[in-house]
């Protein structure tokens, strides 16, 4: 099997057992390692390039993630919502939607600084205004929590896509250097 390793000044050796041939991905390797000043330039470039291509990828997933955690904990405390307003009275009670204890628990969502079941063990699911306003905040705070994660993180995004785009610029001048060098060198030699 190939072997390849790099050693210092750039040079890259190359030694085989058994005489294999070095495969085309070696192949490969060798040819980004060994090449001019220039080149490296750009493939450090290339690397910045890939690398905010990632970050940004990356935030963008954790964006989707917390829209997503905003609209159902949103849709969550508009549930509540409409069984507050099924109370009639003060002294009246409504039921909490199972589908919202469920989500509460799934996301381990606090009330009063107790879990779901902990705020249902103590108060039951049929439950006074007062309570069904305390889930209700308590969704609409993980709704706002994570639109604000939404927002700062767009706000990365678009440091990211600066960053990105300094480093294409970066890329073309370093390909412009490189072009009026080799012509330098074309015209010192006619």
């Amino acid at each position: 099997m190939s072997n390849i390793s790099i050693q210092a000044g750039n040079d890259v050796a190359q030694t085989s057992d058994a005489g294999n041939v070095a495969s085309a991905k070696d192949k490969y390797l060798v040819a980004m390692k060994n090449h001019s000043l220039m080149g490296q330039g750009m493939c450090t470039m290339g690397d910045m390039m890939l690398l905010f291509t990632e970050l940004a990828n990356a935030k963008f997933q954790q964006m989707s993630n917390k829209m997503a955690v905003s609209r159902d904990a949103q849709n969550m405390a508009n549930k509540v919502e409409i069984a507050i307003a099924k109370i009639a009275k003060d002294g009246d009670k409504a039921e909490l939607p199972a589908d919202v204890i469920d989500y509460m628990r799934q996301n381990n969502i606090l009330v009063e600084d107790m879990t779901i079941d902990e705020y249902v063990a103590k108060h039951g699911t049929n439950m006074p205004k007062t309570s069904l306003l305390s889930i209700q905040k308590a969704l609409e705070h993980t709704s706002g929590t994570a639109s604000d994660f939404v927002q700062q993180s767009q706000l990365k995004l678009q440091q990211l896509m600066q960053n990105f785009n300094t480093a294409v610029t970066m890329a073309n001048s370093i390909q412009s250097m490189n072009g009026e060098s080799t012509k330098s060198i074309a015209q010192s030699i006619r």
